[in-house]
């Protein structure tokens, strides 16, 4: 398996049918791919929900630190 690139920059576009996603990693690689509207949505939820899921995280974190006993 190829080791794995960091993303540099996304860009979307209109294109006849759907959608057109250009990625191009830190080292300069460009990757063109077509999505369809029913892809891009599904995409978009999916980013969401990992984001949720992280603030989730990042709040119930929050409240373990909160929620210590001070000392009196």
């Amino acid at each position: 398996m190829a080791p794995m690139k960091i993303l540099a920059r996304v860009l979307t576009d209109d294109v006849e049918g759907g959608y057109q996603i250009t990625l191009e990693t830190d080292d300069g690689q460009v990757v063109r791919v077509f999505a369809t509207e029913n892809q891009l949505s599904d995409l978009a939820d999916d980013i969401d929900e990992l984001l949720s899921d992280e603030d989730e995280d990042k709040t119930a974190k929050g409240a373990e630190e909160t929620t210590e006993e001070q000392p009196s």
